[in-house]
């Protein structure tokens, strides 16, 4: 018996607020369940959701939103964090400079990725 928790990443059928975290998934290996979500069901889905929002890890079944605390969740559990605190701010740093980023440049990623 494993004492790896189960994963499952539920987002839409793109890559958006998702991707980083199923890059951290595919760096380190680990199995996770990648539920994509149809647009046209999402507002089935959307009162289950925490903040009504995706993504949504489930962690032994257990959900959590926020796209960036559950990449650094991920990146703190299997050590991809750095060597110390300070290189832990500097991920810190740079995971919020490209989020602000994202969020400045939204209409032109819409263009490049689709409606």
């Amino acid at each position: 018996m494993s004492d790896e928790p189960t994963y499952k990443l539920i987002y839409f059928n793109a890559r958006g607020r998702a991707e980083h975290i199923r890059y951290i998934f595919a760096y380190t290996g680990i199995e996770y369940t990648d539920e994509r979500i149809p647009e046209e069901l999402w507002p089935e889905y959307k009162d289950s959701m925490p903040y009504k929002m995706l993504p949504v890890l489930e962690i032994d079944g257990n959900p959590v939103a926020q796209s960036n605390a559950v990449a650094r969740y991920l990146a703190k559990k299997y050590d991809l964090m750095g060597r110390n605190e300070w290189d832990a701010m500097i991920c810190d740093v740079l995971v919020d400079a490209l989020g602000d980023l994202k969020q400045d440049d939204m209409g032109g990623l819409r263009v490049c990725s689709g409606p």
